[in-house]
């Protein structure tokens, strides 16, 4: 059984203090931004949102502490966080406070947030400023100008509420962000050689700027500022270092800052010379965009692949020992850990709490030769996630057919000790489905990463846009459209009506009625969900440029035009489907019971839904003990699985946008399929109103019977590899399967079988029902206990009863 190595005393002290936290809305930023916006009121917006990008950089608080070995701070405090007045406006905070009792004040001062899973708090300082910028960002804030005028009929689409653009939200509310961003050029370059290139264009084109020339010349003039402000960024903290290292009595951490301090003088505009100096670039190129932007889910890509050469060269010349670099990869997540953004509640129960989506990606292949790419620094991420019992970053572990036995070993302890870390993707499914689905070079689709919760997507090389041109808007409430199909195309939760009248079910004569009145509601929905996507995409293309982010996506800097506007080499956006197993699961029932089984009639069934299932209990035990579900290995279930993921796969293929051909598909939803649940009518399989829906394609919770093998059996009734939006399945696993080194093997013979047969993605959680119930009863004894939702992790008992509650209903597998 693999063997973890120690936490040193100094990572046990840091990871402590960020897990007693308190998270701190800071109003900093919210001020700087305002200020240099209405500086430059007149400025391009091409222009105007880098200077204020570079102010932010200048002005900041800059912040290294005492047990710091990286530095970075996004916001004034230790562990606070932004705000972004040009999405936000004076932040979700403010109305919260003014229209409800959640918010007490406490002997500190500070308001702080009651009864919430996240500690929360603000000033009343902080408070009183956000609120002093309020009037500018009522009228400049995007969601605003995207609210001013929208397409036709998009209120009637809203209020059905079968999508995520809901009627009382913003229909933009994030920049794109879910990426992963060029942290392999910004490295191996640095901003000084990159200023140089767009000084070159600029230099060769002076007083001669034709054709497209203007909209090159203000791309590469904000190519520069964000160079400059990432330089001033390195150099302030250099000398944030110097000046602590003069303070410092402590020799030997005076001459640690003092080091720190030309490092980071260094890479200010040099490349990295060494393992430090790579991680820590790669630190602060995140703040850089954190600072440009409110990006929602920037992943740190292929760590161990982009590290690895410079931790090679160190350890080979004996500058850093095994022990030291991993101490190093510790303290690099632990410090990415401190850049949450405070989300409202809402969506943080959605998102996660606590959760950054700096999605990394380890193992795989080498993009050039296609051989198996594990080297140490793979197991040392997978080391952090396990020893220090991290939620957060998630990890995928990318598993090829020459993945070594030792890091499947090292994986499945993680999984031992982490729930639902790391995810194991397959890589023989996904690197030929990246070539023909979204026409990567085998060379890019070799070199694939995941982001967010599940999304495939290229490194340095992409702006794929997969949860929607402005997230969280690319969710498909598929139970909505299920009611409203079989509603004549009116949802029965709040009795909106949609133009599309597909009859109701007591009038469908047979399945194949009941499936085209499904294809034309969903028709309907995901292409007015495409329609607002795009719409938002004009609006992005013209007011919301990302120089510092397009500064490292290859093709961006080639052909002088920014990634929202397609400069990227790879363009695509898509969407996600999540709980189609309680589709397939009412098609089931559907089929069972009124059309072979002529258990009850069309109208029954329709009734037995319309009314909640009240009054109709019996019918509804009929259904949960007879009809077949999804996730038994049982053809007959299975088929109508395969058929709602075919329809979903077939319909995205009929959207695009002018940056993108392609709407990719994804099935998974954080965890959403708890939150869509609140907002489904019942539904023909048995589940309640307000119920959860099944969690992204694993079966309804509770109804696979079978053990694991028919679940992974079940699961490839479908094509994975038409899913580049990405999937999830999540198997919950007793953890006395695998206390021996026989259950690991076991576990580990099960999932190359699932892959070899075609699966593409799992996740497990390896603990007991009898330990999350126990944790709910004693949340301090259990407080790093960690569990996977869907797509994030987090710790139990940050989570609300919901989310506890929807895991311990899981099927409990043992073998």
């Amino acid at each position: 059984m693999y063997e973890f190595s120690p936490v040193t005393e100094r990572i046990k002290a840091m990871h402590e203090r960020i897990r007693a936290r308190v998270i701190e809305i800071d109003s900093e930023r919210a001020l700087i931004v305002t200020e240099s916006y209405q500086r430059n009121e007149n400025v391009p917006w091409m222009i105007k949102i880098p200077r204020a990008t570079y102010d932010v950089c200048a002005k900041k608080t800059i912040i290294v502490e005492d047990d710091d070995i990286f530095v970075g701070n996004q916001a004034a405090k230790f562990c606070a966080s932004n705000v972004w007045p040009e999405w936000d406006g004076a932040g979700w905070v403010l109305g919260e406070i003014a229209n409800s009792d959640l918010w007490h004040e406490e002997e500190d001062g500070r308001l702080h947030r009651k009864n919430e899973n996240v500690k929360l708090a603000i000033t009343k300082e902080s408070l009183e400023q956000l609120k002093s910028i309020l009037p500018y960002w009522k009228e400049h804030r995007f969601g605003e100008v995207a609210q001013s005028w929208m397409p036709e009929g998009y209120m009637e689409f809203a209020e059905t509420g079968a999508g995520s653009y809901k009627a009382n939200m913003d229909i933009a509310g994030l920049a794109c962000g879910h990426l992963i961003p060029g942290h392999k050029k910004i490295i191996e370059r640095g901003y000084g050689d990159l200023r140089r290139e767009a000084r070159e264009w600029l230099d060769a084109r002076k007083g001669n700027l034709m054709g497209d020339d203007v909209d090159k010349c203000m791309f590469y003039e904000a190519e520069i500022i964000v160079c400059n402000a990432g330089e001033v960024l390195a150099k302030r903290y250099a000398q944030a270092c110097r000046d602590k290292a003069a303070a410092c009595e402590d020799e030997a951490r005076k001459a640690e800052l003092e080091t720190m301090a030309e490092k980071l003088e260094w890479i200010s505009t040099e490349p990295a010379r060494d393992f430090w100096e790579a991680c820590q670039m790669a630190l602060l190129y995140h703040l850089l965009m954190y600072a440009e932007a409110k990006e929602p889910a920037l992943a740190f890509g292929r760590f161990d692949q982009y590290t690895w050469p410079y931790l090679e060269k160190d350890l080979a010349c004996g500058k850093l020992t095994r022990e030291q670099a991993q101490e190093l990869v510790d303290a690099f997540f632990l410090k990415s850990t401190c850049f949450y953004n405070a989300a409202h509640p809402v969506v943080m129960n959605i998102a996660g709490a606590n959760n950054t989506y700096q999605h990394t990606t380890i193992g795989g292949v080498i993009p050039k030769t296609g051989e198996d790419a594990t080297n140490p620094v793979t197991y040392m991420v997978l080391e952090t996630i396990g020893r220090l019992s991290l939620h957060d970053p998630t990890i995928s572990l990318r598993i090829n057919k020459n993945t070594p036995d030792e890091l499947w070993e090292c994986a499945l302890c993680t999984s031992r000790l982490v729930g639902g870390l790391p995810l194991y993707q397959n890589d023989e499914i996904v690197i030929p489905a990246l070539q023909r689905e979204l026409g990567f070079s085998l060379k890019d689709a070799r070199d694939y990463g995941v982001i967010g919760c599940q999304e495939f997507v290229g490194c340095g090389t992409d702006f794929p846009a997969p949860n929607g041109i402005t997230p969280p808007h690319a969710t498909i409430l598929f139970g909505v459209v299920f009611d409203m199909a079989i509603n004549n195309g009116v949802n029965p939760k709040n009795g909106k009506a949609s133009p599309v009248k597909t009859g109701y079910l007591l009038e469908m004569k047979s399945l194949d009625e009941v499936k085209k009145a499904v294809e034309d509601m969903a028709r309907w929905v995901m292409r007015w969900n495409a329609t607002c996507s795009n719409y938002t995409e004009y609006l992005m293309m013209r007011r919301t440029s990302l120089a510092a982010l397009s500064l490292g996506i290859e093709g961006c800097m080639e052909s002088g035009k920014d990634c929202t506007q397609g400069g990227a080499k790879y363009n695509s956006y898509g969407g996600t489907a999540t709980g189609l197993a309680t589709i397939a699961d009412s098609l089931t029932t559907i089929k069972y019971m009124v059309f072979d089984k002529k258990l009850c009639t069309a109208q029954e069934l329709y009734n037995a839904v319309m009314a909640n299932w009240e009054g109709y209990e019996d019918l509804r035990q009929t259904i949960l003990a007879e009809v077949p579900h999804y996730g038994n290995d049982d053809p007959y279930a299975d088929v109508e699985m395969q058929w709602i993921t075919d329809l979903y796969y077939r319909l995205c293929g009929e959207l695009y946008s002018v940056r993108s051909k392609k709407f990719k598909s994804g099935l998974y939803g954080a965890s959403d399929h708890v939150a869509q649940g609140k907002d489904t009518w019942a539904t023909p399989d048995g589940r309640r109103a307000g119920d959860p829906m099944a969690d992204a394609t694993s079966p309804a919770q509770g109804r696979d019977l079978n053990g694991p093998t028919a679940v992974f059996n079940s699961t490839c009734c479908f094509d994975h590899s038409r899913y580049m939006d990405g999937l999830a399945l999540n198997m919950r696993i007793h953890p006395s399967s695998v206390s021996t080194d026989e259950g690991l093997g076991k576990l580990k013979e099960m999932t190359k079988t699932y892959f070899a047969n075609g699966g593409m993605e799992v996740q497990y959680n390896i603990v007991s029902a009898e330990t999350m119930r126990a944790a709910q009863a004693d949340p301090q004894t259990y407080r790093d206990l960690v569990v996977r939702i869907a797509g994030f992790s987090a710790y139990f008992v940050e989570m609300t009863p919901d989310l506890q509650n929807d895991i311990i209903s899981r099927t409990e597998n043992a073998f």
